[in-house]
C-alpha cells in the first residue's frame, strides 16, 4: 500500500505520522534488509517494536534508529506515524541496529523532519518496526492495529517536504511547529498572512485539502482512532482541529479532512458499521485489494473479531467477509447479493479475473465432507427464487446446434413432442434460440452459465395435498431420461459443456427453452432468483413421508439461462419485474461460493 505508520514512544510532546497498518506491499519497505535486523516477537506476549531516531548535529547527518521491542503490558508511551508510502523504489538508505536499511524517500523525509523536530521519542513505523517479509508477523500486527492507533499519545499526519515552497510567500508557516503547546493560539488562520485571503492562503489550503494522502484507505483507521493528531508538512506542525478548520474556513467542500472529522465525531453513534465503512470508503485507495477490508476492521464496530490473514486468496477473503457477515447477521437475506457484489469489487475490481481461473485452486477434496444440510448454518444463505419450471427433456450442448444439422432436427422433433398443445409459441422460441447460438461468438456462449454444485443441501417439508410438491411430483413422474449418475463434484465449476433443455411450468409459461449447465437433468428445477437476476438449476427430490406430507430435499447444482434472456449481457434492474407472476416461490438456499458465480458477469 502507499501508506506507512509510525508510531513514537515519546518522552515529551507527542507529535506522530500515523498511517496504515498492515502495510499491503511487502517488499516496497524492507528492500535489502538482513535477515538477522529482526528478532521475533515472543507470540506469548503482546509485543511491538518501537524506533527512536538518534539525534544529529547537522541536516545532511546520516539517519541512524534504533528498534527494540516493547511490551504492551508496560504501557510504552509512543506516537504513531501516518503518511504516503509512495510509488518509488525504496533506495533511501538509512542506518538501523547497525545495518542499512532502505526505505522509500517520503519516509526518509519523515524521519529527517521528525529528527529536527521531535527526535525524543520512540516512534512505530509499519514499514520498518514489521517485519514485512514475514506474513505470519504482519497478519497479527496488522490484526492489532487498532489498538496501536487507539494508544498512540499522538498521531502525527505527514503530508510530505513539498510545502516548504510555501514559505518564500508565507514565512510565518515556520512558527508553525512541533514547539507548539497545542492550546489553539498558534494556527493557520490566526497568523498575519494566513489571516489574509490572498492568493497564497488559498492555494495552501486546495493544495492540503488535495493532497493524495487523504485518499489512502488506512488512514481512516489512523486518524479515526487517534487520541490527538498533529498535522506536519514542510516545516510546519499543526493541531487536527485547528487544521480543520482551516479548511472549512475556505469552504472547500465536506471530502478529505472535513470527512474524517466528521466520522471521528460520528465514532460512537453506531454508523461505523462494517458494511457502512465497506461502502463508505469504496474509493478510498491501497496497493494491496486486500487492504480493502483489512484496513476498515480496526474501525468497524461489528467485526472486531473478524481473522485477519493475508496468505489467503481474495476470493477466500471474500467467502470469509460474507461468512461473518451472515453468522452475525450483519445483512438481510435481500442484501446478499448487493453485499457480495460490494465485496467483489473491492477485492478484485471491475475487471477481475475469468471466473475459472479465479476458482482454479478450488478442486473438490474429499466429496463425503462437502455437504452441509443445516439451513441455520453461517454458511448458508438465503435468496428469493420462482419455479418456472422442471426440465423434461435435456438436448445438446451449443457447438453441436451450430455444427451438426442432424441434432437442430432432433431437438426440433423434441420440441414438437413435447409442446403439442402450444406449438406455435414453442417453435418461436426455439428458432429464437438456436438464431442466437449462432449469433454469440464462443467467448460469449461460454460466460452464459456454469457447473457450480453449492456444498449446502436443504429440506422442506410440504403438508399433504401441497400444490407445489404435487406439481414436482407430477412432473417428475413424467421424466422420460433415466437417472444418470450423480457424479458432477462439488464447487466443479466448468463452462465448456453447456446443454440446452426444454422445461415443462405449472400453466402455460413463456419459458420453455433455455441453457443450462452441463449437470443438468431430467426433473432438475429451473428457479429464477430476483437478485441477481439469473437462473439456477436445483437438483430436487420429493417424497412421500409415513403421514402422507411430502418431503423435499433441494441443490442447487449450476447456473442456466431461459432461451429469452440468452443475447442479454446481463440483466438490468428494470428487466424481469414480473419474475414472480405465476410462478410458485421457492427460498433457495446456496454456499458464499456458489453465490460468487452468481455474481460473474
Amino acid at each position: 500500500m502507499n501508506e506507512g505508520t509510525v508510531a513514537m514512544n515519546q518522552t515529551e510532546n507527542s507529535t506522530n505520522q500515523t498511517q496504515g497498518p498492515g502495510a499491503g506491499n511487502v517488499s516496497g519497505h524492507s528492500l535489502g534488509q538482513p535477515p538477522s535486523l529482526y528478532d521475533r516477537l515472543d507470540p506469548d506476549q503482546d509485543r511491538m517494536r518501537l524506533l527512536q531516531i538518534k539525534e544529529a548535529a547537522n541536516d545532511s547527518d546520516p539517519i541512524t534508529c534504533v528498534l527494540s521491542q516493547d511490551i504492551f503490558g508496560d504501557r510504552p508511551k509512543f506516537d504513531a506515524l501516518s503518511y504516503m508510502w509512495g510509488c518509488d523504489k525504496a533506495e533511501q538508505k538509512i542506518t538501523l541496529n547497525g545495518h542499512e536499511f532502505s526505505i522509500r524517500q517520503n519516509l526518509w523525509d519523515a524521519l529527517q523532519y521528525l529528527r529536527k523536530h521531535c527526535h525524543r521519542r520512540y516512534y512505530w513505523i509499519d514499514a520498518v518496526c514489521i517485519n514485512q517479509s514475514d506474513i505470519d508477523e504482519r497478519n497479527k500486527q496488522v490484526r492489532i492495529m487498532h489498538h496501536i492507533y487507539f494508544r498512540a499519545q499522538t498521531v502525527v499526519v505527514w503530508l510530505g517536504k513539498k510545502y516548504s515552497g510555501y514559505e518564500a510567500t508565507l514565512p510565518h508557516l515556520r512558527t508553525l511547529g512541533h514547539g507548539n503547546t497545542g492550546d489553539g493560539e498558534t494556527t493557520p488562520e490566526s497568523t498575519p498572512e494566513l489571516s489574509r485571503t490572498d492568493v497564497a492562503v488559498r492555494n495552501l489550503a486546495i493544495d492540503l485539502c488535495n493532497d493524495a494522502y487523504w485518499k489512502r484507505l488506512w488512514i481512516i483507521q489512523e486518524i479515526g482512532l487517534a487520541q490527538e493528531i498533529k498535522v506536519c508538512f514542510g516545516n510546519s506542525a499543526v493541531e487536527w482541529k485547528q487544521f480543520t478548520h482551516f479548511l472549512r474556513m475556505h469552504n472547500l467542500g465536506s471530502d478529505g479532512p472535513v470527512r474524517l472529522e466528521r466520522q471521528r465525531e460520528e465514532r460512537y453513534t453506531g454508523s461505523n458499521t462494517l458494511l457502512h465503512l465497506l461502502s463508505a470508503h469504496r474509493e478510498a485507495e491501497c496497493q494491496d485489494r486486500k487492504d480493502k477490508v483489512y484496513g476498515l476492521l480496526g474501525m468497524a464496530s461489528d467485526a472486531r473479531c473478524f481473522d485477519i490473514d493475508y496468505n489467503k486468496s481474495r476470493l477466500e477473503i471474500w467467502t470469509d467477509v460474507m461468512e461473518f457477515m451472515n453468522l452475525n447477521s450483519l445483512f438481510s437475506n435481500e442484501d446478499v447479493i448487493a453485499v457480495g457484489d460490494l465485496v467483489k469489487f473491492l477485492l478484485m475490481g471491475a475487471e477481475c479475473d475469468p471466473l475459472q481461473q479465479i476458482l482454479r485452486t478450488y478442486a473438490p477434496g474429499n466429496q463425503n465432507e462437502k455437504i452441509i444440510t443445516g439451513t441455520n448454518d453461517h454458511r448458508a444463505f438465503q435468496l428469493q427464487g420462482a419455479m418456472l419450471g422442471c426440465v423434461i427433456s435435456v438436448g445438446p450442448q451449443p457447438k453441436e446446434i451450430i455444427g451438426k444439422l442432424d441434432v437442430v432436427d432432433k431437438w426440433t422433433q423434441q420440441v414438437q413432442e413435447n409442446y403439442r398443445n402450444d406449438l406455435g409459441e414453442a417453435h418461436k422460441e426455439s428458432d429464437a434460440l438456436i438464431r442466437t447460438i449462432l449469433d454469440l461468438d464462443n467467448d460469449s456462449l461460454l460466460t452464459k452459465c456454469f457447473d457450480c454444485r453449492s456444498i449446502l443441501q436443504w429440506e422442506r417439508l410440504y403438508h399433504r395435498g401441497d400444490k407445489t410438491a404435487e406439481w414436482m411430483m407430477e412432473l417428475q413422474s413424467k421424466a422420460h431420461s433415466p437417472d444418470k449418475k450423480d457424479s458432477s463434484p462439488a464447487t466443479q465449476v466448468s463452462a465448456n459443456n453447456s446443454r440446452l433443455f426444454q422445461m415443462s411450468g405449472q400453466d402455460s409459461t413463456p419459458w420453455k427453452l433455455g441453457l443450462g449447465s452441463s449437470d443438468i437433468r431430467v426433473g432438475d428445477l429451473i428457479c429464477w432468483l430476483e437478485f441477481p437476476r439469473r437462473a439456477v438449476v436445483v437438483r430436487a427430490a420429493i417424497v412421500r413421508t409415513a403421514s402422507g406430507a411430502r418431503r423435499g430435499t433441494f441443490q442447487v447444482v449450476g447456473t442456466a439461462v431461459v432461451a429469452a434472456d440468452l443475447k442479454e449481457s446481463r440483466l438490468g434492474c428494470s428487466q424481469r419485474r414480473n419474475w414472480s407472476d405465476g410462478n410458485l416461490g421457492l427460498n433457495i438456499l446456496m454456499d458464499a461460493r456458489t453465490i460468487f458465480v452468481l455474481l460473474a458477469n
